[in-house]
């Protein structure tokens, strides 16, 4: 093979990303060292073998390169799943724990801030840390997402927080470590597994996740009735400061590998680095613009269920901040050599694009159907939460195998377009049967305990298919970058996702509380059009509203509670429609076997 080739050199150029012309020369160069030690590598890659990466743009033998052992990449990678694991438990303590802490901190009424505020700061700074971490490096940048996350778990249970605005600030502070880890760790993975590979472990990191979310409800519950709600946050501090311990010490990238940092990779070349280019490696504007960006609409959203807690005054600034915020970023993205977020990459890629969009409505659609069948399912069926979790288990089942099914074909096949349009259409089937289901006013049996599989699966699937997609379709400078941007899709999905779905269903369930009950003759003979408002009222505040002792009352508020449950699935299968659509602009590229050299 001669590797002077240039229709070679264009055509593994092409099978690529998409380059601006500033970064084409560096990118042939980086292409062709990366074919040279591809051959020494295949062999050992296809075998789970782990290389480091390959050697730099300056033509360095690939006799020189860093080798890692198969070993020492399965301990990083268990390393960061430690992490990931953490963040998705701690994102889920909060749900059980909510009533409690509201109680004791005498503010019902503010009780989403606690949840929100934590959100609130992980989808804020989840688009930065990957440009970040290419200048400080993964390492780095993990340990000190794990000691933001200690710091602010801390915070929450100590004396500190002895309010809800406190205790909210402290939630703030644990969010900025809880999006790094989460972030980071996929980002430090593809440093070290080869693409090819890399659909299995993102599959196992995805069952780490879930069973950290599954873990959470359960631990607050446990801790909540035996020593008290503030010790679900203090018992993840020593486990987080382990985790950054356990980081600092295992995960050492290869010596040329991107993720040491442009900080550590000038001091071992050269002997120092001058601090005083940070300045111009970091885009500081762009940083500060996309927070103030990600926080106003993240507000705004968390906003969406209760509109009318702010005024059209509140809601007027907050567009013309979010707009000047918006522009400010675009602007700055658009201009600077070194932006945080490479817009002109973004809109130029196809795949990026369709990818993140694909997470962003199937994100939307699996979380309006996460929290509004056990709605349904308590306030039609009557069942208890117990009953509720035993009907939720095919929901993990198929997360476990749609990530693990996935990563195996991209392993074997080096495919991915094909398999994913056919469990993507899955998925949209499973929200219909999903919406047909909440047709009957009573338990349908066996099928209830597997409505939920289909939905799990093709969500999985997506989660895998999109991050990879994303990650080859880029040079290997870049993929740091957009990993961030997808988890900020994925971030904003969930949280636009349920509020929208909040709007429906309370949209819904208020019509036909409206027809079916307040015009319906007999119950104003009865009861009286204000007793009914009233009661109306107080079933739209509380689903678990008692109206047993009227027959008639009973059945319109059930059927006004399928209603409302059918307008927030309907809404979930649209937002999944929407994401089959968006995958159709994927493109296929290549997986690699083996480790790309640094080209940045």
């Amino acid at each position: 093979m001669n590797e002077t080739d240039p229709l070679l050199a264009q055509k593994i150029t092409r099978s690529g990303s998409v380059f601006d012309d500033n970064t084409m020369q560096e990118a042939r160069r980086a292409s062709l060292a990366s074919l040279r030690s591809a051959s020494l590598r295949q062999n050992a890659a296809d075998n789970d073998g782990f290389q480091g990466s390959s050697a730099v743009d300056d033509g360095t033998d690939a006799e020189d390169m860093s080798v890692m052992s198969p070993r020492k990449a399965r301990v990083m990678v268990a390393t960061l799943f430690v992490g990931s694991f953490l963040a998705a438990l701690d994102m889920t303590v909060v749900t059980t724990l909510l009533p409690s802490i509201a109680s004791d901190l005498e503010a019902s009424s503010q009780m989403s801030w606690i949840a929100t505020s934590y959100l609130l700061s992980c989808s804020s700074f989840q688009p930065m840390y990957g440009k970040l971490s290419n200048v400080l490096g993964r390492r780095e940048l993990l340990v000190a997402s794990n000691l933001f996350f200690a710091v602010g778990c801390f915070l929450c249970g100590s004396r500190f927080s002895c309010n809800i605005w406190t205790l909210s600030i402290a939630r703030f502070i644990a969010g900025i470590g809880g999006g790094g880890m989460s972030t980071l760790m996929t980002i430090a993975v593809s440093d070290i597994i080869p693409l090819r590979q890399r659909g299995l472990y993102q599959g196992i990191g995805n069952i780490f996740f879930s069973l950290g979310s599954a873990s959470g409800s359960i631990l607050g519950a446990a801790l909540q009735k035996t020593v008290g709600w503030r010790w679900a946050f203090l018992v993840q501090v020593p486990v987080a400061l382990f985790s950054a311990a356990l980081v600092y010490r295992v995960l050492i990238l290869p010596d040329h590998s991107p993720g040491r940092g442009v900080v550590w990779l000038e001091m071992k070349e050269k002997g120092h680095f001058d601090w005083n280019r940070i300045p111009q490696m970091i885009d500081f504007l762009g940083c500060a613009s996309l927070v103030s960006t990600m926080l106003i609409l993240m507000i705004g959203i968390t906003f969406l269920d209760h509109p009318e807690a702010l005024g059209i005054t509140s809601w007027l600034a907050l567009l013309v901040l979010l707009v000047l915020a918006a522009a400010i970023f675009v602007r700055t993205e658009l201009t600077v050599d070194n932006p945080v977020v490479p817009l002109r990459l973004v809109m130029r890629n196809r795949t990026v694009l369709s990818s993140s969009f694909t997470n962003w409505f199937c994100t939307m659609a699996t979380f309006a159907a996460m929290y509004y069948m056990p709605v349904f399912w308590q306030s039609v069926y009557g069942l208890s939460p117990w009953q509720v979790g035993l009907r939720s288990i095919s929901n993990f089942i198929g997360i476990s195998l749609g990530s693990m099914a996935s990563g195996i074909y991209m392993k074997r096949t080096g495919k991915y377009r094909l398999y994913s349009l056919v469990i993507y259409t899955l998925f949209v089937f499973g929200m219909f049967t999903l919406l047909l289901s909440t047709f009957y006013k009573k338990p349908f049996g066996y099928v209830d305990y597997i409505v939920m599989f289909l939905p799990g699966l093709g969500y999985a699937t997506m989660l895998t298919v999109t991050l990879l997609a994303l990650i080859a379709s880029v040079d290997f400078a870049h993929q740091a970058q957009v990993t961030s941007i997808q988890y900020a899709f994925r971030a904003t999905g969930s949280t636009f996702g349920v509020a929208v779905a909040g709007l429906v269903y309370q949209a819904g369930l208020k019509y036909r509380l409206g027809n079916a009950v307040l015009k319906n003759a007999e119950l104003i003979n009865k009861y009286g059009l204000d007793q009914l408002k009233v009661w109306c009222q107080e079933i739209v505040n509380d689903n678990l509203f008692d109206t047993s002792f009227d027959k008639t009352l009973h059945t319109t508020s059930v059927g006004s509670f399928m209603f409302g449950s059918q307008a927030a699935i309907g809404f979930a299968l649209a937002m999944a429609f929407m994401g089959l659509l968006a995958s159709l602009f994927t493109r296929e590229h290549v997986l690699h076997t083996s480790i790309p050299s640094n080209s940045s």
